[in-house]
């Protein structure tokens, strides 16, 4: 066989993989407490505004305590101030700058009261951020005369401002959050297709305001496509 019989091309340079940023991250703590308020987020943010400067609370996000629907024969009331029993594997997420750490790290080994009940922080693991395709956030803060439409049209919009480009997106549940000032309506959202670098730009930067409430801070979700088809 001649040289002139073959056709060879040198295979392509592989694509370098994406490079998570640890610019930002989450920071886990284990907890330890018997029970919690299901809407606990403003007097957790309030305890960490005990513990915490200013300027690092107006930069974190809290992702808050979230507890199961159901167990240990309890079924999770509708009330947003009915007290839950806190699992031992509750976790408290905190999501930071690299040059908070050591400021947010030291609730540690602390107590906060929340309300009428105490919860006592433990120790602290890193948990870097996802270049997953979907994210989803329990709540974005929202003008409750939106309709579901108006609400998904502002939001891209304001993922536009970001420079992320979205093709699908879900509109999850409403809920009710307590804040100083009132009542914060919200809407879950799942969004999905993102490119890696738009998912991890939209997890360090959030959506919305109210972040120290656990509003506008998306985590990875396993796609989009099983909504779809329970909708269908």
């Amino acid at each position: 066989m001649t040289t002139e019989n073959l056709f060879w091309r040198e295979a392509d340079e592989p694509e370098t993989s994406f490079q998570v940023s640890d610019e930002v991250y989450d920071l886990v703590f284990s907890l330890r407490g018997s029970k919690l308020e299901i809407d606990h987020a403003f007097v957790l943010a309030e305890a960490l505004k005990s513990r915490l400067a200013a300027e690092t609370c107006a930069r974190i996000g809290v992702h808050g305590v979230h507890m199961a629907a159901s167990g240990n024969g309890w079924t999770r009331p509708q009330q947003s101030d009915t007290e839950m029993p806190l699992s031992r594997r509750a976790r408290l997420a905190i999501r930071l700058q690299r040059k908070d750490h050591e400021e947010v790290a030291g609730i540690s080994d602390q107590t906060l009261q929340l309300g009428g009940q105490q919860l006592q922080v433990g120790a602290s693991s890193m948990r870097k951020l996802s270049s997953m395709a979907s994210l989803h956030a329990r709540a974005i803060c929202c003008d409750p005369d939106q309709s579901e439409p108006e609400f998904l049209a502002q939001v891209a919009v304001d993922l536009q401002r970001l420079n992320i480009k979205v093709t699908r997106m879900i509109c999850g549940r409403s809920g009710e959050i307590r804040s100083k000032r009132g009542t914060l309506f919200t809407r879950a959202l799942l969004i999905a297709d993102l490119k890696p670098e738009a998912s991890v730009r939209l997890q360090q930067q959030g959506l919305g305001e109210a972040r120290l409430l656990g509003c506008g801070l998306f985590v990875p979700h396993r796609g989009i496509d099983p909504v779809y088809t329970a909708q269908e």
